[in-house]
């Protein structure tokens, strides 16, 4: 899988309770050309198992805006609340196309609930190839 450190999100990013990705992506401008001729994708991976005391969960949103401070943040997907027991270590959780919609900026927002996880950390990225394996 190829990936650039232009485009990452989080790189091992240590999520304890609701957060935005450490970095955000910069597209230059507004609109549906990434991935022209190709397509992109989002992918994002457990490194350290999620844990808590209780039964916590964990949303992951691909969210983007016109503007970097991401005021009027829009939601192009969501994960849905995925349970700390599906964030094994070493983990693909999300493999999709990016969809449709995108503005300027784009970042990941990790939402926790029941929380707050007592470990548990992210690469989320976007990349032009997936790994199949």
């Amino acid at each position: 899988m190829y990936r650039d450190a232009q485009l990452e999100l989080s790189v091992a990013q240590a999520v304890t309770s609701t957060a935005a990705s450490t970095n955000y992506i910069d597209l230059g401008a507004a609109g549906d050309a990434v991935g022209t001729g190709s397509t992109c994708y989002l992918v994002v991976r457990v490194g350290t198992a999620a844990t808590a005391a209780g039964a916590a969960t964990v949303t992951f949103d691909l969210q983007t805006d016109s503007d970097p401070a991401f005021g009027t943040a829009v939601t192009l997907f969501s994960s849905g609340a995925l349970a700390k027991t599906a964030l094994t270590a070493n983990t693909w959780i999300i493999q999709i196309a990016l969809p449709l919609g995108l503005k300027r900026y784009v970042r990941l927002n990790y939402t926790v609930a029941t929380g707050p996880l007592t470990a548990g950390t992210f690469d989320a990225f976007i990349t032009n190839t997936l790994d199949r394996r």
